[in-house]
């Protein structure tokens, strides 16, 4: 875990003098992202999300099958290893996943 920005967009937790701690994505001087967190829970929950997501994305890419779409597989395998630290988390993920669905739903025509 970091607690600066290295500037291409590797996740720090800022903790603040007033107690606040901040989840932050950082690239080249422009953050792209800052989550106020509640709780050192929800830090880890933030980067294990980042960390599983890229697992998932390597075992997608390595693991799928024609006509099936990308993001089937690597959310089903996100999904498998949030679980395996928190099964809050994994349910948390899987609202996440619910909404970019709804959005913006599978092309692959499978149900």
């Amino acid at each position: 875990m970091q607690f600066q920005g290295d500037g291409m967009a590797t996740p720090y937790v800022d903790l603040r003098d007033n107690d606040e701690i901040y989840y932050v994505v950082e690239e080249r001087g422009v953050e792209l992202e800052r989550v106020k967190c509640s709780s050192i829970d929800d830090v880890l929950y933030f980067l294990f999300s980042d960390i599983t997501h890229d697992m998932a994305s390597s075992h997608a890419a390595t693991h799928g099958k024609p006509g099936t779409e990308f993001r089937r597989l690597m959310f089903q395998e996100q999904l498998r290893l949030l679980e395996l630290a928190s099964k809050e988390w994994r349910l948390k993920r899987e609202l996440e996943i619910e909404e970019v669905l709804r959005k913006a739903p599978y092309n692959d025509g499978i149900t």
